[in-house]
């Protein structure tokens, strides 16, 4: 079959003729089946329930990592199978997958695209690209510098979508001037799917969802830490100072690390493929500069679509910031018949989008003028727009790791391991390790948000069992939820990335792998170094401490 034969949705391929060609182009036929039957030993551990659940997660998140079958389709696994092997119901699985996360990134996505529609983020790359010119290198510090500053003040989703929409408007001006390649040549997962981004485009992109990542870190602004400052204070004197001194050094040195690690990797800062294509963009800095001011000129003055959407972000940051600062009371706090969480601000703000007239032409009919250039006034935002850019998969695979959540609590894994560390009586320093160590491994899995709600507490209980302090296990693990760098589904800032600049899970972890070593190790040493003085009380234990619930 020739290829130019070839239309949507027909088969067979045109390499699948080609039988020689088998492991390049099958493999991922053969892992589809060779990885449940690879780890199925794993069903003959003793407790039915948890085993079943370290299986299923074995398979679901190999399969997303190798990308063998369509995200969509993995991501609805747990819904599949969880309540099949006795579990979790169907009803707690599916609750968990309508969280306020989930609403918080269907918001900031919308807003992302409000900004396209208006053409406010090509305004704004222009203003970038006259400023940096095609340095490249330049361009990410100045990104990873931004996007964590204000990730800091308002949430951290919000900033990386408003973010990616304008990294993308400078890749594509990039691409346009010839001086960056956008899309590789590589196949794609689909026939006719959206290209992947070549590798500095790709280290361009991860800059912003790690620089969001790193910049909530130390926010007072938004979960995980409200839910962690308020399982914290059952139990001890823990105020934002004692977490921001807790974390300062990971902050730092994550920080450094994410810069200096993307531009080795993605941006060829010591040798590499891209190095020279890098290198020879930053030397047509003039000619940028004066094509941007060019096009600022074509462009003109902002248009009231722009106009109006910039207005309404910049009242959504002030709803965000305001909502509930632990400094002071908050708009949230006020409401005192139900928590109202980020995603309220954030969708509040869609609506306003959706409702409100992209321009006012037809005002001039009620004082009987024509206007001078006749049309349709549409809303800020459409609906079709928002449809086909919203990316849906990676959406419902951030929401298959709050499944992954819930069934690590009914299937009692947690308590297993709970149980674990109470017979080991472990000393301090392994405590401050395996809770580290665990706090890691399930934010790979999951958003640190679900883990904070639904598994922060069953650490504190172990290091109360253990007696070797309220806080022994807690709080390392509490603070390594920050450690969201190894996948796409970790945190919302990178579902909207992955999901808008079609990175693979591969590439996160590439990305990811150097900061999250050593934001592990930090986290450790910050603890060991300060958690004393930044958590009154933390290596003590008291009776009232076993009868404290929370529930999120």
């Amino acid at each position: 079959m020739a290829e130019e034969d070839y239309k949507p949705g027909q088969l067979p391929y045109p390499e699948q003729d080609e039988r020689k060609k088998f492991c390049l182009f099958h493999y991922k036929g053969v892992l589809l089946v060779l990885i449940p039957l690879l780890f199925s030993p794993i069903l003959l551990g003793p407790e039915v329930h948890a085993y079943r659940m370290i299986y299923l997660t074995v398979c679901v998140y190999l399969y997303y990592i190798f990308n063998v079958m369509a995200q969509g389709a993995i991501a609805f696994i747990f819904i599949v199978f969880i309540p099949i092997c006795g579990i979790s119901t169907s009803k707690s699985l599916c609750t968990a997958h309508y969280s306020d996360l989930i609403f918080e990134t269907y918001g900031a996505v919308f807003i992302g695209l409000a900004m396209e529609s208006s053409k406010l983020n090509e305004r704004l790359a222009a203003i970038a690209i006259s400023f940096v010119g095609g340095n490249i290198r330049f361009l990410q510090f100045l990104l990873f510098v931004i996007v964590a500053e204000l990730s800091f003040l308002f949430n951290a989703s919000f900033v990386s979508a408003v973010f990616m929409k304008i990294a993308m408007a400078i890749v594509a001006e990039y691409n346009t001037a010839g001086i960056l390649t956008a899309n590789s040549e590589e196949e794609t997962y689909e026939r006719q799917a959206k290209p992947y981004p070549t590798w500095p485009v790709v280290g361009i992109y991860l800059t912003v969802c790690y620089a969001s990542t790193i910049g909530a870190m130390l926010s007072p602004f938004q979960n995980p830490n409200g839910i962690i400052l308020t399982v914290f204070n059952l139990f001890m004197k823990a105020g934002v100072g004692g977490i921001i001194i807790a974390i300062l050094l990971a902050h730092i040195l994550g920080y450094i690390v994410s810069i200096l690690w993307i531009q080795i990797v993605f941006l060829g800062l010591f040798g590499g493929p891209v190095k020279e294509q890098v290198e020879a963009a930053a030397a047509g800095k003039d000619t940028m500069t004066k094509a941007m001011n060019d096009k600022k000129n074509a462009m003109g003055p902002m248009s009231i679509h722009a106009t109006l959407v910039a207005i309404l972000i910049w009242f959504t940051m002030i709803a965000l910031v305001l909502r509930s600062p632990q400094f002071t009371n908050g708009w949230d706090d006020e409401i005192h018949l139900a928590r109202c969480g980020a995603s309220v601000a954030l969708i509040a703000a869609c609506v306003l989008f959706f409702a409100i007239p992209a321009n006012y032409f037809f005002c001039r009919y009620y004082v009987c003028r024509e206007p001078e250039k006749p049309g349709t006034s549409p809303s800020l935002v459409g609906w079709k727009l928002v449809n086909s850019n919203t990316p849906w998969a990676h959406i419902f695979m951030l929401a298959a790791g709050h499944g992954f959540v819930v069934g690590l609590r009914d299937s009692k894994l947690l308590l297993l391991l709970q149980q674990m560390l109470v017979r080991k009586q472990l000393d301090l320093g392994y405590c401050l390790f395996l809770g580290s160590s665990l706090g890691t491994l399930f934010t790979f899995l999951a958003p640190g948000t679900a883990l904070a709600r639904m598994t922060l507490m069953p650490m504190f209980k172990a290091g109360i069992q253990l007696r070797r302090g309220t806080g022994s296990v807690g709080i390392p693990y509490a603070l390594s939820l920050h450690n969201q760098f190894l996948l796409p589904c970790s945190n919302a800032s990178n579902t909207i990335v992955a999901g808008w600049g079609n990175l693979r899970p591969f590439q996160f972890i590439i990305g990811g792998i150097v900061p999250c070593i050593f934001v592990f190790a930090s986290i450790c040493i910050g603890i060991r170094a300060f958690g004393e003085f930044a958590f009154d009380g933390y290596l003590k234990v008291e009776d009232d401490d076993f009868k404290y619930t929370y529930k999120p």
